[in-house]
């Protein structure tokens, strides 16, 4: 079996930047699903074939509702604007997915070398750590809903209630916990900041950049000549 490419931080941030400079421009369909296409063989080469395989599939679904709608919608519960939605946030999760695998010390170490302000450096690391304690935290809560058979379609409401009010406490608890965490491991240190995975800007790296804008450019001519 191939092994799986693994990208350098700052050529992740490219893509991520790139995508949703598209995300904000395009609006011809044809081009959001080819988009999807790139972005799915962009997670695969990574190894990250389910990921892709499901986002890819739930912005499928969507534009299948959305076609078969005919841009008017599934009643009132699910507008033609989100399936618009949809669509989008599945295209910025896959360029953003690359970056919740990542270890938080490798990000520090990154930000350090590109003499990145802490201000902005400090609360990127926090979320990369944050967002899969959370998503754990959201198993763990609906693990606990479906034991005690508060999960109900019939009181949607009150369900949303006992998701939601948990979550937010274990949230703010999370967050304390690994702010604490952070400054222990001396995340604040100006000092040089080191990383078990050697931090270097390799050609394959530079290749992913190159082709990510290339790609950008094709889509926005594409997009002006279709307008045309």
């Amino acid at each position: 079996m191939r092994k799986a490419l693994y990208f350098d931080f700052r050529a992740k941030i490219v893509i991520l930047l790139l995508t949703m400079l598209l995300v904000a421009l395009i609006t011809s369909n044809i081009i959001i699903y080819t988009i999807l296409g790139v972005l799915a063989l962009y997670l695969i080469v990574q190894g990250a074939v389910w990921p892709a395989l499901k986002m890819s599939g739930v912005a499928l679904v969507a534009a299948l509702l959305k076609y078969l709608s005919l841009g008017q919608g599934i009643t009132v519960l699910m507008p033609d604007m989100f399936l618009f939605i949809i669509i989008r946030i599945m295209l910025m999760l896959m360029a953003a997915h690359p970056f919740m695998g990542m270890s938080p010390g490798e990000a520090i170490a990154v930000f350090k070398k590109m003499h990145a302000p802490d201000t902005f450096a400090l609360p990127v690391t926090f979320l990369l750590r944050f967002m899969p304690t959370v998503k754990g935290e959201f198993a763990g809560v609906f693990a606990a809903l479906r034991l005690r058979g508060l999960l109900s379609i019939r009181r949607p409401l009150r369900a949303l209630e006992y998701i939601i009010v948990p979550v937010m406490f274990r949230a703010s608890r999370i967050s304390e916990e690994l702010a604490a965490s952070a400054e222990a491991r001396g995340i604040a240190n100006p000092g040089r900041h080191t990383c078990r995975r050697e931090i270097v800007f390799r050609k394959m790296d530079v290749a992913v950049c190159v082709l990510g804008t290339a790609f950008t450019v094709v889509f926005l001519i594409w997009q002006e000549v279709s307008k045309g």
